[in-house]
């Protein structure tokens, strides 16, 4: 659609918010509104055009490699970041004002973090440092405040004021033009894990691939000449919040101080659970008596040494804590919260999940905003053309008002809802508030799931949404729903022989079409994309992998059977009708199935960095990242729908039943292991996760990335 084109009119539907929404049974006013959602799609856009701009330079890594220019440019946005959330702001004024607002590259790691919101509530609770009191200020964003820093038209950032300008450069020492620009001279600042000295000269980029940008990242220190990299980095972070802790200060680690299920923090469970997954490290190295302040850097340094400043020993010792006669020769299964808090500390940053990764992620959402055409300049300025994100808030809130009913559910949501839910989790506090108050607990929007999961997730979110508010989830031009009981096709040839044997009968005449409910669904061609399963960050692993094929064909073929019985029910189903009649005609127009295309769907490959926007970082799934394997949580074991495993035993629970397995430490094929009902007893072939990030080919978008939701089991 061209930007002098205008936006469609639909006059039948919605173009205002109603009062209130039902969700839980209780009546409730709109937890976002239109306005914010205009705003939100205002920002989506002004990354968009950033990264359009980064690329197109043609100095730098850009004029030899796009994506390498766009991958190292975030690199570089989330250590500026990092500068910016660590530094001494003043607090003269209360809250969130524009001089506050950090440059668009650095609002663009923020965002990603908000949408991560228990590892960044966590991260805000954990410790009393500047880092945390800066996070709890900045923990909602100002989407309309933010928006009005960006032109309307352009969609580039707006000069700062002089005010804006100088709080960033004083508390930051950075320019505020984010560098557009990255060349083998330039540098950046680290300390020495190992002897803590500053190094001024480590490159960004280097011919060598190990720039701190790199993926093969390490640094031989200048002072003691030992060589370090990211993973180094990560447990000297840990060993030194352990000795922190020792000498009294308030720390909590990773992955401890939330109750997994429900988010909210208690601390005398965090001491407990601390203390236990201490123990073998206690045991050993004798690290639960006090340390005075003096000292504690050179504890932390000598705890460092004992686990190799290496994340794999730190992952066994921990899990030897909880586990005994844990052996990682034997491809042990790994305990999801265990696995979790070791990642936290397998990256270099502050944060206890990769902000490189997380930004990568949301880009393919980004991409999707822009290809419906939600983010063109004028497309929702006036109250005429608002239909698209009334139904969309309408349907969010359906959304969280069928999670309300389906407490142990794997709900997967739509690109609409998905706007809706993203622009509510950047409220920070007001979202965990909402949904505590609503659904008991607060969701964690898990952006990394494997695709058959996904898929099947799906399927049961379309089934209970259509027996719930009696319409369909989804007209995208994807497969129709599943019937009520249908069967499986029969053969050709056998339904050849059942039409001669049977009678003839009259034709029931197909019941008309008739929306009950406009405000949940359209029938508007143009608008059919907006319901399409977000997908953008489905995990499909290795697309030449013979799994990963039989998978994607699985789909396709169970889809094909939803297409050939959507009108085979006497009388027919008008809205399954119309969906395999918008199916064949949208797929002319290259319009691709959810969860089966392994080249399309969920994010741009990055083999320069080695790592897709699929692949998730800090949480859940497998991967291996400068030499650490891991196997996280593969595609269901964080869901802890009802209860969590047993963490003594090691037995599944109930915790891991809606997913297919847990990860075990180590690269490649073991990394996951078990099946559907198991918490990963096995090695290699219950789920996709346990492989290097170097070995996943994901590819270019085409269909947006998808992200479900799930209680975090322990």
């Amino acid at each position: 659609m061209q930007a002098t084109e205008k936006p469609p009119t639909y006059s039948e539907y919605p173009t205002e918010l109603p009062d209130g929404f039902p969700i839980a049974g209780t009546n409730v006013q709109p937890l976002v509104n239109v306005t914010e959602l205009q705003a939100h799609l205002r920002l989506l856009g002004a990354i968009h055009k950033l990264k359009q701009t980064v690329q197109a330079q043609e100095e730098g890594i850009a004029a030899k490699n796009k994506d390498q220019a766009w991958v190292v440019f975030v690199n570089r946005a989330v250590h500026r970041f990092y500068v910016w959330a660590s530094a001494t702001w003043s607090r003269g004024s209360p809250g969130l004002n524009e001089a506050i607002i950090p440059p668009l590259d650095v609002v663009m790691v923020w965002h990603s973090y908000l949408l991560n919101p228990q590892a960044y509530y966590e991260d805000s609770q954990r410790m009393d440092t500047k880092y945390c009191a800066n996070l709890q200020t900045i923990q909602s964003m100002p989407l309309t405040l933010v928006s009005s820093l960006i032109d309307v038209q352009t969609l580039e950032a707006f000069p700062p004021s002089t005010e804006r300008q100088s709080f960033w450069e004083t508390t930051t020492s950075l320019p505020f033009a984010p560098p557009l620009v990255t060349g083998f001279s330039d540098v950046i600042t680290l300390d020495c894990p190992l002897c803590l000295q500053k190094n001024h000269q480590v490159k960004w980029i280097s011919d060598d691939e190990k720039g701190f940008a790199q993926p093969g990242f390490e640094y031989t220190c200048d002072t003691c000449h030992d060589v370090f990299n990211k993973s180094n980095v990560g447990v000297r972070r840990f060993t030194e919040e352990v000795t922190r802790r020792r000498a009294g200060e308030k720390v909590y680690l990773s992955e401890t101080l939330l109750e997994p299920r429900t988010g909210k923090v208690d601390t005398r469970a965090a001491d407990a659970f601390t203390t236990k997954v201490l123990k073998h490290l206690d045991d050993k190295f004798k690290i639960s008596g006090p340390v005075a302040p003096n000292r504690i850097r050179l504890e932390a340094s000598i705890l460092a040494a004992m686990v190799k400043y290496d994340s794999n020993t730190l992952s066994i010792y921990l899990h030897k804590s909880v586990r005994p006669d844990y052996a990682p020769s034997q491809k042990p299964t790994q305990l999801p919260r265990i696995q979790r808090l070791a990642t936290a500390y397998s990256n270099a940053g502050l944060a206890s999940l990769d902000l490189v990764g997380a930004v990568l992620r949301q880009g393919t959402f980004v991409d999707k905003m822009v290809q419906l055409g939600w983010t063109r300049p004028g497309r929702f300025d006036q109250a005429i053309h608002l239909a698209p994100l009334v139904r969309s808030i309408a349907r969010y809130h359906a959304f969280l008002d069928l999670m309300s009913c389906h407490p142990t559910s794997f709900l997967v949501p739509t690109l609409d809802i998905d706007l809706a839910w993203h622009s509510h989790q950047l409220k920070g506090e007001g979202y965990r508030n909402d949904t505590m108050n609503y659904l008991a607990r607060t969701p964690n929007h898990e952006d990394s799931v494997e695709s058959s999961t996904l898929s099947t997730g799906y399927d049961i979110t379309a089934r209970i949404w259509k027996e719930r508010f009696g319409v369909p989830y989804s007209l995208c031009g994807c497969a129709p729903d599943p019937g009520e009981n249908e069967k499986p096709r029969r053969s050709h040839f056998a339904s050849k022989i059942k039409n001669i044997l049977r009678k003839p009968k009259e034709e029931n005449p197909a019941p008309s079409l008739v929306n009950t409910r406009p405000d949940l669904v359209t029938l508007e061609d143009d608008e059919a994309g907006s319901s399409h399963p977000s997908e953008h960050n489905t995990e499909f692993g290795d697309p030449k992998h013979l799994l990963t094929v039989y998978k994607t064909y699985a789909r396709v073929d169970k889809t094909t059977e939803h297409v050939a019985n959507a009108g085979n029910g006497v009388p027919l189903d008008p809205w399954r009708a119309l969906q395999a009649d918008r199916r064949e005609k949208r797929i002319k127009q290259t319009h691709r199935e959810a969860f089966t295309d392994s080249t399309h769907g969920y994010g741009q490959y990055y083999p320069y960095w080695g790592v897709s926007m699929a692949v998730p970082f800090g949480f859940y799934g497998g991967f291996a990242y400068t030499g650490a394997h891991y196997g996280g949580c593969g595609s269901g074991c964080a869901a802890g729908c009802r209860e969590a495993g047993n963490n003594t035993t090691g037995q599944a629970g109930t915790a891991c039943m809606a997913g297919a397995a847990c990860g075990g430490l180590g690269g490649h094929a073991h990394g996951c292991g078990g099946g559907a009902d198991a918490a990963g007893a096995g090695a290699g072939a219950g789920c996709s996760g346990g492989v290097s990030v170097a070995q996943i080919d994901y590819a270019a978008t085409n269909v947006p990335s998808t992200l479900g939701v799930r209680w975090r089991g322990e």
